[in-house]
């Protein structure tokens, strides 16, 4: 005659088992989208930072010290904001003025070509832009 104690007792043990697998299913799927979600806002985030940096020519850079014009944090992000508007009104080559400094600015690749100061500017000729704005 079979126990039906022990009868029960294996019955529970595999719906408990059945039970814990679904969980655990359950939960690596949950992770799984926690992970691919974490990973695209990493990846959104690298890819906007990339986009908004502005880059500086050997020839820039090298007016910049010659010239002791400190570019900011604040500047660059003011920079990066002014190409994003001179690409939207079809500007390639735009004049970028921010306070006393004069910045050449390839938009498309937000690349600055040079920089002037504000004692440079003086009976200054600006050539080969499309466009300016001023900050």
């Amino acid at each position: 005659m079979a126990n039906p104690i022990i009868g029960n007792h294996h019955s529970l043990i595999n719906a408990i088992s059945r039970q814990t697998e679904i969980i655990t299913a359950m939960n690596q799927t949950h992770t799984d989208k926690e992970v691919k979600k974490t990973t695209d806002s990493f990846q959104e985030l690298l890819s906007h930072e990339f986009k908004n940096t502005v880059t500086f020519s050997k020839h820039a850079n090298i007016r910049k010290e010659q010239r002791n014009i400190e570019v900011s944090d604040s500047d660059l992000e003011k920079l990066g904001n002014a190409c994003d508007e001179a690409k939207k009104k079809g500007i390639d080559n735009a004049l970028i003025m921010i306070d006393d400094s004069a910045f050449i600015v390839n938009a498309t690749n937000k690349c600055v070509i040079t920089v002037v100061d504000k004692n440079e500017m003086k009976n200054k000729l600006f050539n080969d832009i499309d466009g300016a704005v001023f900050l």
